[in-house]
This record gives structure tokens, C-alpha cells and sequence, in this order.
């Protein structure tokens, strides 16, 4: 059986050695290219796809096994698979090859990059009313690279009334947000956005007025002053809101709302005063000795005012160690006719005498002081001229201001003697339309309260005033004059804050703005009564400096330099008066870089001769009798002086 079999099979296997020699498998004949993205813009990326053709007209997708490069690999490189990276503006040719076939090339476009997003910084902050903040746009493109976008884009403020927007980015926080508000940069169809939350200014420090410390007689007082500092570059005068503590009252006391030391004992150690508001804290020391007192002079000497006006006097003790110390405040006053002149021991009118309303006559104002068993008084005349009033003078006669400013009028009376004199603080004030601008019946501060017209006009012993017509509207601009200022550091200027109305006159709100400074650290911005808009340089720099109002917003720039004070210049130079007349120095400080500044305000004043004349601390002069007084200003290590001949 075998035998039969065995030709079967090889006749068999020789006709499949037949088959097989007669063909052959198909071969690569081409490769196509082809995209479906064939322009692109940088840093997308782009997608290609090799399809092989065979010599049996089949077709075969290559991509992950094909060899890819490209013509220039600045514009785009290609990875295996077929995935290009763009990297920049230009052309390139795609090929892919495999098995020493090519194919043909597949034109590759690479476009600029495109704005994929906008980031706003800072993100989501928290700034004081008052305050300007500088937000920065940044775009992120196609090709994850980034370009500060912040002069390009549109910005907007979701809210206009609490936080305005500049065209180049600049914030400014006008008044306080409940909750955040959105700022927004826009360029093309892409936006970004962050939120911005206005709250109040915070404290970050406090400073007493005489620290490290205050030296004072037993028995004596002394007004501390807290100085309240806060984020926004404004120094507040928080005297009145600040807790007060001594932490020795066997050796000083102070008013628990006052901030009035007096001294119990001396010769102990020092008692330390603290004033808390807030969660800060600030203190000084206050060394009280156990000297007594030997004179009391009083200023000024041999004055003579009108009926009904008023003058403030001065008392200034000599004590036991030859020390001086103004006791104003610790004298018991006295006036020995209170028919011709009362003279007041109630605090914030202490040593301020009122004349009567009867013409002509004279009385002695006395101060006395008594403490651990040693007694002085000091006194001197006072006369009440016989003139009468015939009229008062209001200034200015016609003012325009804005809802909720202060304007301050000045009320001057006119005699028959022909003397003038100053009566808003004696006189009673009114409006004729309260609810369009209310006066403060006592000082003749006005303040606009809707708008319209009033007349406001104050009357003392019977006479009214010339009226004060004034207009409250809304205004249109605030500016800031200096505009660009210099201050060298450890002194100040003050600056002006004037707004014009829509009327297109002009109000003087510097007492009324709410001022602030870029960086606390450079220089702050006093907003305490007395001292609005006082700017004091702290450190070498540069600080914007704001002042909003009512939505109006107005902008300075300030440098602080690190010039120092070469000498100060006091006028007049050597004058002489009369006994009993005013006489006011100013001080101007020479810098090393040849600027000068005004210092009446910072620098210490003293009288070498308190007999003669008392100084206070802005430069007035009180005479205390007739001779000559040495005056000095002194700033730091630099003073200068001249003499006062009072006759």
C-alpha cells in the first residue's frame, strides 16, 4: 500500500512547487501625504497621515510606521506618528518615508500665535478706600508663551460708583464694597477677570506725641497726643479714641479718654503711658520730678480788645530745677472785674478771656498755681476798649461748594475806633436754608448738605454780618497742587486739594478729602484737624498721592529725597514791637540740594527771656513785658536765632 501512495504524493508536492515559483508579494510603490490642518498657529499642533500604495494598487495606512521629517525644524518639528509641534511664524515641507520610498511633500503654514487667555494681577486683593492700585494683563498664546498685555486691553470696573478703572490699568477705591467687585481686561473676543474688595484703611501703629519721654513737675500735666497710622499712608488723630493707661498712678495719672497726664509724685521711676485703639498699642514715658514752682508769667502783657471778642492767654511756670513748663492747663484762672471780662477754667477753652458787652474798662487776668505747699501766680492787665461794633465782614461774600465739604468762613468786626478783630468764634452763626448748607452755630464751618442756595450770616452784640451767599452743586475734578512735589525725609509740606465745580468755580477741599499715599513706608498723609494734607517724608522715594472726594479722585506725585537741613532762615529778622502787639516768625529750612521748604510748624521755638515774650509752638509771639528775648528755631541739630526788642 505504501508503495501505491508514495508517487501520489510527490506528484502532489511538485505541483505545489509549481504554484509557488509562478508569484511574488506586492511592493511599495508610493507614500501619500496628507493634513487636515495644513495651517496652523504657533504652538497648536498639526496632525498628518502617510498612506502607503502597493504594486497591487492597494493602499495602507503608514503613519505610526513611516519615517517623518521636516524642512525646517524652526517652524515645526514632526514626531513619530505624525504629530508636528509648531514652534514659530513660517513654512515647512512634511515628508515620511519607509523602506527607501518617499513620499511627496505635504505643505505645512504656521501662523502667529493666538491669545489662548488673560491673567489679572493682583488676584483678588483687598485695598483701602482712598487708595490706587495698579492691575497688570497677561497673555498667555498658542505657543505658551506670555506678553504683558496691560497697555492693550479694554479695562472695566464692574462697579464705577466704589472702584473706577483707567485705560491703563490704574484702580482707584473710592468708597467701600459690601462684596467684591469685578475688574476685567478685554482684548480681542478674550477676557480675564479678578475681584477687588474695598474696605476701610488699618491700623498698623501707633506713636504718642513726646515719646520716649516726657519730663514734667509734680503737679503739672501734659497732653498726649496718639497718632494713629494706617495701611492706606494716612496718619489719623486718634487721641479721643484710644484707651489711655498709666501703669504707675501713684506716679501720673491719665484721663482714660483724654490722653491728659497729670504727674501725682516725683522723684519715682518713670510711669509708662499707653494709649490702645484698635488692637495697637503705643507708648512713652513720662518722668515726673519733685520740682517746685517759683514764678508764673503770663502772656500777653497789656492787651487791649474790644467788647464781646475774646484772647487767649498763656501761662508759663519757672520751677525750682530752672525749668519752664507752659501750665495753661494747671493754673486756676482769674479775672479780678468779670463785669469788664470773664476769663475760662473749663477744658478747651482754658485761659480764654471774654469781654463784656459794656464799653471801656480794665481788670487783671491772673494764673495761680499750688502744689505740695509752694504757691505763685503770675497776672496781667487786660483793658476792654469803649469802641463799639458797627459791622461784621464775612469772607468770602460768595463761594460755591460741594454736598458734604466744609467750608470755613471768617467773620471780621469792624470798630469804631477803627480797629478790627476776628469774632467766628464769639459770634452766632445761621443759614438761611439749613438743609442746603448747615453752619456750626459756634465756629462758622459750613458744610454742604444738598443742593441750592443759602445765605449764611452771624451776629454778634446785635449786628449782623454782610451774608456769605453761597451755592452747593455737584463738582468735576479734584487737583492736587503740588501736582509733582519734593519733601526731604524727616520733614513735611502741606499740599492743597481744590475742586472745580460744575459751574466752573473753584473750592478749596483740602480739609474735606480723604487723603492717602501709596506707600506708607516712603511718606504718610496727616488727615487730623489742624494738619489735612500735611505730607511727611519718611524714607528716599516716590509716592502717588491721592485726595478723593464725592467720586472725584485727584493725584499727585511726591519724591522724598535724602537731603539734609544746612540752616534755617527766621523773619523778620530782629524787629521791634510794642508791648502788647503780635508778632509771628516763620522759619525756612536750606537744604543740601539747594531746595528749601517752610519748617514755622516742626521746628522747636524758645524765647530766651519769658519776661520779656513766650513763643508758641508755630512761631506767635505773647510780650510779657518790655526788653530784648533771644528767639531760636532749632530743627534737629541746626537752629538759628534772632532778637525781638519789645518796647
Amino acid at each position: 500500500m505504501k508503495k501505491i501512495l508514495l508517487p501520489f504524493v510527490m506528484v502532489f508536492a511538485g505541483l505545489l512547487a509549481g504554484c509557488s515559483s509562478g508569484s511574488s508579494a506586492p511592493t511599495l510603490t508610493s507614500i501619500a501625504v496628507t493634513t487636515g490642518t495644513p495651517s496652523v498657529a504657533a504652538g497648536l499642533p498639526a496632525t498628518f497621515t502617510a498612506t502607503g500604495t502597493y504594486s497591487n494598487n492597494t493602499t495602507q495606512n503608514l503613519t505610526s510606521t513611516a519615517t517623518w521629517a521636516s524642512s525646517n525644524v524652526a517652524v515645526a518639528t514632526i514626531a513619530a506618528g505624525g504629530t508636528a509641534t509648531t514652534l514659530t511664524q513660517g513654512t515647512t515641507m512634511i515628508t515620511a518615508s519607509m523602506g527607501g520610498v518617499a513620499s511627496g511633500p505635504a505643505t505645512l503654514t504656521v501662523t502667529a500665535p493666538v491669545l489662548n487667555s488673560i491673567a489679572v494681577t493682583p488676584a483678588n486683593d483687598t485695598i483701602p478706600v482712598g487708595t490706587l492700585t495698579q492691575f497688570t494683563a497677561t497673555g498667555t498664546y498658542s505657543n505658551n508663551t506670555t506678553q504683558n498685555l496691560t497697555s492693550m486691553v479694554t479695562w472695566s470696573s464692574s462697579n464705577t460708583t466704589d472702584v473706577t478703572i483707567s485705560a491703563t490699568g490704574l484702580a482707584t477705591a473710592l468708597s467701600t464694597t459690601a462684596a467684591p467687585i469685578t475688574i476685567t481686561a478685554t482684548l480681542g473676543t478674550v477676557s480675564g477677570n479678578t475681584g477687588l474688595t474695598v474696605g476701610n484703611a488699618t491700623l498698623t501703629s501707633i506713636v504718642l506725641s513726646g515719646a520716649p519721654t516726657v519730663t514734667i513737675a509734680a503737679g503739672t500735666s501734659y497732653q498726649f497726643t496718639a497718632w494713629g497710622f494706617y495701611n492706606d499712608g494716612s496718619k489719623h488723630n486718634i487721641t479721643g479714641q484710644a484707651a489711655w493707661t498709666s501703669s504707675n498712678t501713684s506716679v501720673a495719672t491719665v484721663g482714660a479718654t483724654t490722653g491728659r497726664a497729670q504727674g501725682v509724685a516725683g522723684g519715682l521711676p518713670a510711669a509708662t503711658i499707653t494709649a490702645t485703639f484698635d488692637s495697637m498699642s503705643g507708648t512713652a514715658a513720662l518722668d515726673v520730678t519733685t520740682a517746685t514752682i517759683q514764678s508764673i508769667t503770663v502772656g500777653p502783657s497789656s492787651t487791649t480788645i474790644a467788647p464781646l471778642t475774646a484772647e487767649g492767654f498763656t501761662a508759663i511756670g519757672t520751677f525750682s530745677d530752672a525749668s519752664t513748663q507752659n501750665i495753661t492747663h494747671d493754673a486756676v484762672w482769674a479775672s479780678s472785674n468779670t463785669g469788664v471780662a470773664t476769663i475760662s477754667n473749663t477744658p478747651g477753652s482754658v485761659g480764654l478771656a471774654t469781654a463784656g458787652v459794656a464799653p471801656g474798662g480794665a481788670t487783671t487776668i491772673s494764673a495761680t498755681f499750688t502744689f505740695g505747699g509752694a504757691t505763685a501766680t503770675g497776672s496781667v492787665p487786660l483793658t476792654v476798649s469803649s469802641a463799639t461794633l458797627q459791622s461784621i465782614t464775612v469772607t468770602p461774600g460768595v463761594a460755591g461748594l460741594t454736598v458734604d465739604s466744609n467750608l470755613a468762613l471768617q467773620a471780621v468786626g469792624n470798630f469804631s475806633d477803627g480797629t478790627t478783630q476776628h469774632v467766628e468764634t464769639v459770634a452766632i452763626w445761621s443759614s438761611s436754608a439749613p438743609a442746603v448748607a448747615a453752619v456750626n452755630a459756634n465756629t462758622g464751618i459750613v458744610t454742604g448738605e444738598s443742593s441750592g442756595t443759602a445765605a449764611v450770616t452771624c451776629v454778634l452784640g446785635g449786628v449782623t454780618s454782610t451774608p456769605a451767599n453761597l451755592t452747593v452743586e455737584a463738582f468735576t475734578a479734584i487737583t492736587i497742587t503740588p501736582a509733582s512735589g519734593t519733601v526731604a525725609e524727616g520733614t513735611s509740606i502741606a499740599l492743597k486739594a481744590t475742586g472745580t465745580l460744575t459751574n466752573g468755580t473753584t473750592q478749596d477741599l483740602t480739609n474735606s478729602v480723604q487723603w492717602t499715599s501709596s506707600n506708607p513706608s516712603v511718606a504718610t498723609m496727616s488727615v487730623a484737624l489742624g494738619s489735612y494734607g500735611q505730607v511727611t517724608g519718611i524714607a528716599p522715594g516716590t509716592v502717588t498721592v491721592t485726595a478723593v472726594f464725592a467720586g472725584q479722585v485727584g493725584v499727585a506725585s511726591l519724591t522724598v529725597t535724602n537731603a539734609t537741613l544746612s540752616s534755617i532762615a527766621i523773619k523778620p529778622v530782629n524787629p521791634t514791637i510794642a508791648l502788647g502787639s503780635p508778632q509771628q516768625f516763620t522759619a525756612t529750612g536750606t537744604f543740601s540740594d539747594g531746595s528749601t521748604e517752610p519748617l514755622s510748624g516742626q521746628v522747636t521755638w524758645t524765647s530766651s527771656n519769658i519776661g520779656v515774650a513766650i513763643i508758641n509752638s508755630s512761631g506767635a509771639i505773647s510780650t510779657t513785658g518790655t526788653g530784648t528775648s533771644t528767639i531760636e528755631a532749632a530743627f534737629g541739630t541746626v537752629n538759628n536765632t534772632t532778637v525781638l526788642t519789645v518796647n
